[in-house]
């Protein structure tokens, strides 16, 4: 979430970023850098504190970036195909994993037998906005992400989240895309993206 003042004014409107989100995706999340709250850089000799420098996640992936209000926000996500990039600001991300288990009861004894028959495709749901200058509507970036939607093939993933879990050559398919009316202004557009993971199989014949 923005580590900035969560107020902006637009004309004679006032928005609140945070509840915004908070309404669409029904979850209220710390503000940025608040989860970091007491965490020295290694910088930091001092002992009186210091806010960690660090960039990247392990897995190189960009933990944190500036809006266009001048406020970080944490775990960028960004999707692209075919020459095209858009990135969704302020995400919140959530993932589900789930496996194939087989249940096979048996009569006279409690309980079932499990036979495991692998994993199913990891669910992606993102919920954040798309941001324009003040005042102007984002217009040319909702194009790009309808544009990507609209790939009929499946498109890149860029999210410290998920990339702990995708191999180097895994994408997505984007499934549902939503535009909620939720508190919508002329430079702030809620979004929410329903996406799947998909892997490259190789077939040994």
């Amino acid at each position: 979430m923005p580590s900035h003042s969560p107020i902006q004014t637009i004309n004679t409107n006032r928005i609140n970023l945070n509840q915004i989100l908070e309404s669409v995706s029904g979850f209220k999340g710390a503000a940025f850098p608040a989860a970091w709250a007491g965490v020295k850089s290694q910088s930091d000799r001092s002992g009186t504190g210091g806010l960690h420098t660090t960039e990247l996640a392990d897995n190189g992936t960009i933990l944190r970036k500036k809006d266009l209000l001048g406020g970080y926000y944490f775990m960028p996500v960004s999707f692209s195909a075919a020459g095209r990039t858009c990135e969704i600001d302020c995400a919140l991300v959530s993932a589900r994993l789930k496996k194939t288990v087989v249940r096979t009861p048996m009569p006279g004894l409690g309980g079932t037998v499990k036979e495991l028959s692998g994993t199913q495709d990891m669910e992606i749901s993102i919920t954040g906005c798309l941001m324009g200058p003040k005042g102007i509507w984002p217009e040319g970036r909702i194009n790009t992400l309808r544009e990507l939607f609209e790939v009929n093939d499946a498109v890149s993933l860029k999210c410290a989240l998920t990339d702990c879990f995708f191999d180097i050559d895994d994408r997505v398919v984007l499934t549902d895309l939503q535009f909620p009316t939720a508190m919508q202004v002329e430079d702030l557009v809620p979004v929410r993206i329903e996406c799947v993971r998909d892997q490259v199989f190789e077939l040994n014949l």
